[in-house]
């Protein structure tokens, strides 16, 4: 199969001709296809990191280390049902992992041929926090905007910790799709491996890196059901173990052929070499006779136990070697900094103690730059301001027992970390 290849606007998925396709969609094609329209060099940019992460696979394939990822949720609630039980957040943890580890039950499930193509990531999932917010926002697509207010506190959302770091997670109600019908599950941002540049460039937000996920779908035995047209999504908590798939480089095992009306389209593909050429995404359920690409040489079916297809989640299982060694690579390069994390942040030049802070707060930078420091609420609300240089102390006195966002802005760094306020 190719390495190179080619997006196709995908604008909404379900909307088909002489095809049967499932209401509940991801919405990776919405990403690519509305920030292409607001930074025009955002495809580009993304299909070189991933030629750049295949090429370094030798490397990021290397057994001799499990990488580690920190994990930080937000839980953005409007009704109680929203706001989720931490045992369903412990839950989608595990799921992770064992998907990321090929430790998940219906691993056994693959079909012969596909057996050994099976493989363990060696990438594990720590949850490192649980923000909760509660809002009165609605979190909706259009043909122009993604719901990514769900992660500004201005606009109802909850602000990301440190993404260079971090795994961040949003779960929130997803609106469904306007006019149409249809459900997005989940959506989240590929790496595309430019952190360098300036806030105002032609580039998405570093403060949009992540995953985001419907809540009616997050965790295990989710007593909320998410129902389209009369049909009922059967959610494993296998649509984060989609998204993060993206998130860590990772395309559609279809390569996001066939276009805004469908149809197979066999000469797009993933760029990954070990998965079949597949025509069309699955349309839920677990199809194993199904075969949208017939080859010349060594015909396979569709892998419908891929974790990349849109098969039914129970029938999802696998990550092929080939995803497996890109996943790593990008953990090498484009992501590097998510498994080594330091609690003080000396490793990017700040560091902040005490935290838990009783009544001040010591802030040390690398540089003498000016620097704006803001202390939030969780839902954003501005506390405290201040403006500082090199190493200096706060107060915190003023705070009332909890836990904050603290921010950290110059010209050449953005920071947020987690703050907790006690008395002593």
């Amino acid at each position: 199969m190719k390495i190179k290849f080619f997006f196709i606007l995908l604008v909404f998925s379900n909307v088909t001709f002489g095809q049967k396709t499932s209401p509940f969609i991801c919405g990776h094609d919405h990403v690519m296809s509305i920030n292409a329209q607001n930074f025009p060099d955002y495809r580009n940019r993304v299909d070189k990191t991933f030629e750049i992460a295949y090429k370094n696979m030798e490397n990021g394939g290397a057994r001799n280390e499990t990488f580690k990822i920190p994990v930080v949720v937000h839980i953005v609630w409007k009704n109680n049902e929203e706001n989720l039980h931490d045992s369903l957040i412990h839950s989608q943890i595990k799921v992770l992992n064992d998907a990321f580890r090929l430790r998940n039950e219906n691993r056994t499930d693959i079909r012969e041929i596909f057996k050994d193509l099976q493989a363990d990531a060696e990438i594990e999932f720590e949850l490192k926090d649980v923000i909760r917010v509660k809002t009165t926002a609605n979190f909706s697509l259009s043909l122009t905007d993604l719901p990514d207010d769900v992660k500004r506190p201005a606009n109802g959302g909850s602000s990301a910790i440190d993404v260079e770091r971090h795994l961040n997670i949003w779960v929130c109600k997803i609106q469904p799709i306007p006019f149409i019908g249809g459900q997005i599950l989940g959506y989240a941002y590929p790496p595309d491996g430019l952190s360098n540049w300036p806030d105002d460039a032609s580039a998405p937000s570093k403060n949009l890196e992540g995953v985001v996920i419907d809540y009616r779908v997050f965790g295990l035995n989710n007593p909320n059901k998410l129902t389209v047209n009369g049909t009922t999504h059967q959610s494993s908590a296998r649509t984060t173990v989609h998204e993060v798939g993206h998130y860590l480089g990772l395309r559609h095992i279809w390569g996001d052929g066939g276009g805004l009306f469908g149809g197979n389209s066999c000469n797009v593909d993933d760029g990954i070499t070990d998965t079949p050429n597949q025509g069309t995404q699955s349309a839920g359920g677990c199809n194993k006779n199904s075969n949208t690409c017939i080859d010349l040489s060594n015909d396979l079916p569709d892998m419908v136990e891929n974790y990349m297809d849109y098969s039914g989640e129970d029938c999802q299982n696998t990550f092929t070697k080939e995803q497996v060694a890109l996943m790593r690579s990008v953990l090498r390069n484009q992501r590097k900094l998510l498994t080594n994390i330091q609690q003080d942040l000396e490793i990017t030049g700040v560091k902040i103690w005490p935290n838990p802070c009783h009544t001040h707060i010591n802030i040390a930078l690398n540089d003498s730059k000016p620097t704006e420091v803001a202390i939030r609420t969780l839902d954003g609300k501005l506390v405290l301001n201040y403006k500082i240089q090199g190493t200096d102390v706060i107060s915190c006195e003023g705070l009332s027992n909890g836990a904050y966002i603290l921010e950290l802005v110059n010209d050449t760094m953005h920071k947020v970390v987690k703050l907790i306020k006690v008395h002593d």
